[in-house]
């Protein structure tokens, strides 16, 4: 099964008897006018946007899983398309040919399962690609992601 099956917030609401406890007193104001506005309880709205919070980090930290199957020459290829270089230009940055980097860009989407570039772009927008880009010798590290690990 595809993780984005998996992360797909139910439509189940929270049970009766389970109740969110919200000790800050901002959050609980802003729940309240929420719930207010969308004609359900604080506590529905609570666990949608836990259920939402829980959902994006679960992406997050599956994709930085994925992005430390690619190889480094992968890596390289994704982190410059992912600034916005065109397959020709990371060809000619890294001097390989077109196709080359269109199978290393090819490969990367199957393992992140995604279907096209645009869809990589936009589940990576959040990542901090810029040490990349000045030269093809790049970091071997991760990209900076938003994975808070509190």
């Amino acid at each position: 099964m595809s993780f984005w099956k998996r992360l797909r917030p139910s439509g189940t609401r929270i049970a009766p008897s389970a109740e969110l406890v919200i000790a800050d007193p901002e959050i609980q104001r802003v729940l309240e006018e929420l719930a207010e506005q969308e004609g359900r309880s604080a506590q529905q709205i609570a666990a949608d946007l836990l259920r939402y919070a829980l959902s994006a980090r679960y992406a997050a930290q599956e994709y930085l899983r994925r992005w430390q199957r690619l190889s480094r020459r992968e890596q390289q290829v994704v982190a410059l398309l992912c600034l916005g270089y065109s397959y020709r230009e990371v060809a000619d940055q890294l001097i390989v040919s077109y196709d080359t980097v269109k199978t290393h860009a090819r490969n990367a989407l199957n393992k992140f399962e995604l279907r096209n570039l645009s869809e990589m772009r936009q589940a990576l927008a959040d990542w901090d690609f810029s040490a990349w880009q000045s030269t093809s010798t790049a970091p071997q590290a991760a990209p900076k992601a938003t994975i808070d690990q509190r």
